[in-house]
């Protein structure tokens, strides 16, 4: 049985060169090359009608038109992040620190990654590491295989996987700031609100990003339609668990939500815009999720309902997915 120790001390060595004014300059990560299990997505430029009827009213129908660009088919899931992790620690991106938390049964310590030296957002967490499941917003404890499958491993050095058979599933308890870190990494990004609403309707206007529109538990993990409604035994799935929608894209709808670059803003998109990505912090600073999950209401999974979060917050139910243009 392999052990994970609960102190890990870091020793983080930075590398530098220099510009024509002899100031340091981070060097590039050595091992930036996309895992190779992450199959990207041709999207066609196009012109589409984004937007619907929500609860928040934040949502107008208007008519956006996109480059072309690609997007990954799934989830990032925990093996791929792992890379990551191993490549961005090897390269003084990142360091395991112990932190307090806080959900709605208290606060406790965890051991969580941290960004360092130069990486992007430097001194803000990541992802949380091992965590036990956490709770519900109405204070009961999650199903146990809500917990973060990941893990340092101090004597080898390297993260790892808690359970081979979560390798598969996607990487959750990830702020929006460890899926920013993973992109930048590999030089591609979140894909913007709009990029992420025209690949969900799939080339169709679909109402559910499914595989042919409609929503029903045989084509997303989601938690019914009764907002609030706790399911004891809801967890995440193994990416791909069910049908591609039609531009082959999986999970756009539930299983996890979805962080996307722009931050959010109710009153932001206007009619006949390109390529339009929000990066007006606002008064709140919070950035979109998109796509609801696996404890969310079908509401939350119509290809054009809004929702957003801060970049420090992140739990079982939130991951991402990647773009390149």
């Amino acid at each position: 049985m392999t052990l994970y120790p609960r102190l890990i001390l870091l020793i983080t060595v930075f590398a530098f060169s220099c510009n024509e004014d002899n100031e340091p300059v981070p060097e590039t990560p050595t091992s930036s090359e996309l895992p190779t299990s992450i199959v990207l997505k041709n999207i066609s430029s196009g012109t589409f009608t984004m937007g619907g009827t929500t609860v928040q009213n934040d949502a107008p129908e208007v008519t956006v038109s996109l480059s072309a660009f690609q997007i990954s088919e799934k989830e990032i899931t925990n093996q791929q992040y792992i890379e990551f992790l191993n490549a961005a620690y090897a390269d003084g991106w990142i360091e395991v620190v112990e932190d307090q938390f806080q959900d709605p049964c208290g606060q406790y310590t965890e051991f969580a990654v941290k960004g360092v030296g130069n990486a992007p957002n430097a001194g803000q967490i990541y992802l949380q590491l091992g965590e036990t499941g956490g709770c519900t917003s109405d204070g009961h404890s999650e199903h146990i295989d809500n917990k973060s499958w990941i893990v340092f491993n101090s004597s080898s050095t390297t993260f790892e996987v808690i359970d081979p058979a979560k390798s598969n599933w996607p990487v959750n308890w990830v702020k929006w700031y460890g899926a920013k870190a993973f992109t930048d990494y590999y030089n591609v990004s979140l894909p913007s609100e709009a990029q992420w609403e025209y690949a969900a309707q799939g080339g169709q206007m679909f109402k559910y990003p499914t595989d042919d529109g409609t929503l029903s538990s045989t084509k997303a993990n989601y938690n019914g339609d009764t907002p609030g409604a706790f399911n004891p035994d809801g967890h995440s799935v193994a990416v791909g668990s069910y049908s591609a929608n039609p531009f082959g894209l999986y999970d756009m709808g539930g299983n996890v939500w979805e962080w996307c670059e722009d931050y959010y803003d109710a009153n932001f998109y206007s009619d006949g815009s390109t390529d339009p990505l929000n990066t007006s912090l606002g008064t709140d600073a919070k950035r979109v999720r998109r796509g609801g999950s696996w404890n969310y209401h079908s509401a939350t999974l119509l290809t054009y309902a809004r929702a957003s979060d801060f970049e420090n917050r992140g739990n079982n139910h939130f991951g991402f997915r990647i773009v390149k243009t």
